[in-house]
């Protein structure tokens, strides 16, 4: 009896969730709907980090260079961060044949930085233009997306704006658990606060898209000012927001994709580094969040075999009603971002390797033992 009250909780919790979840991706802006053309050509700043890029940076490069600059002007700045591969090579003999591209070599690692913050921090200073795209080295831009993010950047009058490129997944481990990112976005984070409320509390981003102004990024201390940050995102959202500028969550599966990890090992490594960290490296928060995600989640497909072989029927079919609706989520999740529907039938799967990696993060920074990305170790 208790079980089947706890079912029928989860069904209602769920189903506030899904409306949740609907009406979140309803307000998700796509950049240059009913926006005007851009005035006095500004300079815009590519500036892309690389480390070991070498599978991504030419494709990056090219769609970079084949954007639609008819109302911009377009520098574009890679920094190769100490590759071990031909990322500079590459990047080299594409500057020779066009002269908007500039190659900086890296410097030796600060102490007290973390790579990307340091790499986006000296791609900054040799920054001429008056609006920044951080871009990540294996994102592939479509031709009107810097025209289109700039024009909704400028129509709202925004110190930042960043979104969620499509996600190119491949393997079974990508497709279950790099759509949880939008997962999260549409579930947890209320969107039009994002740009409405003056509270850094409302932020969330994505550091492969970071178009920003170049008066709001110096007015914020630029990346010295969050330069330990693991998840330097989320850290430089808010302290624009800090500064008192606005900041803008767009709709960037139509304008940008992205394969973000490549195979199993990426995916629980390049998660494992970032997850923990995202929550403030929170416990309590951290504890709350697993419990809500079982409950949900985990829960009812448990509760549905008890309930079929137990002979209760009230309890199976609050289960199977539960488990179809976390089944919906997952689908309007997964579609606004990109990912065929059908993969909601696989929510169970996608929340236990979830759990997984979010334990084993937890796990590395309170045993000391951090973990690694592209040789690099982070505590």
């Amino acid at each position: 009896m208790i079980l089947t009250w706890i079912l029928t909780t989860v069904c209602v919790l769920l189903a506030a969730q899904l409306v949740f979840a609907l009406m979140n991706g309803r307000s998700l802006p796509v950049p240059g709907r009913r926006t005007r053309t851009i005035e006095n050509r500004p300079l815009v700043s590519v500036l892309i980090p690389a480390r070991d890029e070498e599978r991504n940076i030419a494709d990056c490069l090219r769609h970079v260079l084949d954007s639609d600059d008819s109302e911009y002007r377009l520098e574009v700045i890679v920094y190769d961060d100490d590759s071990s591969d031909d990322t500079g090579g590459i990047v080299r003999r594409m500057a020779m044949e066009d002269h908007r591209i500039r190659l900086m070599h890296g410097d030796e690692l600060p102490e007290g930085w973390q790579g990307k913050c340091y790499a986006c921090h000296r791609l900054a200073e040799q920054a001429n233009g008056s609006w920044y795209l951080m871009l990540d080295a294996d994102v592939k831009l479509g031709r009107l997306a810097i025209r289109d993010t700039l024009r909704s950047a400028m129509k709202k009058k925004v110190g930042l704006l960043t979104g969620f490129p499509k996600q190119v997944t491949v393997t079974w481990m990508e497709k279950l658990v790099v759509p949880m990112m939008e997962f999260a976005i549409l579930c947890h984070v209320p969107i039009p606060l994002v740009y409405r409320a003056r509270k850094s509390m409302f932020v969330t981003a994505h550091g492969a898209y970071m178009l920003i102004k170049r008066s709001a990024y110096e007015s914020v201390g630029g990346y010295e000012a969050v330069k330990n940050e693991m998840v330097d995102d989320i850290a430089m959202a808010r302290a624009v927001k800090k500064a008192g500028y606005k900041m803008m969550l767009a709709d960037m599966s139509k304008h940008a994709e992205m394969r973000m990890y490549h195979g199993t090992r990426e995916v629980w490594e390049g998660f494992s580094k970032n997850l923990f960290a995202g929550l403030g490296r929170n416990y309590a928060l951290l504890l709350l969040l697993l419990a809500w995600y079982t409950a949900l989640y985990v829960l009812p497909p448990i509760a549905l075999l008890i309930g079929l072989f137990g002979g209760n029927p009230h309890l199976a079919a609050f289960s199977a009603l539960a488990m179809l609706i976390g089944m919906a989520i997952k689908a309007v999740c997964g579609a606004r971002g990109g990912q065929p529907a059908w993969h909601g039938v696989f929510v169970f799967a996608t929340i236990v390797c979830t759990i997984a990696i979010a334990l084993s993060s937890a796990f590395g920074s309170l045993s000391g033992k951090g973990s690694a990305w592209k040789g690099r170790h982070y505590g």
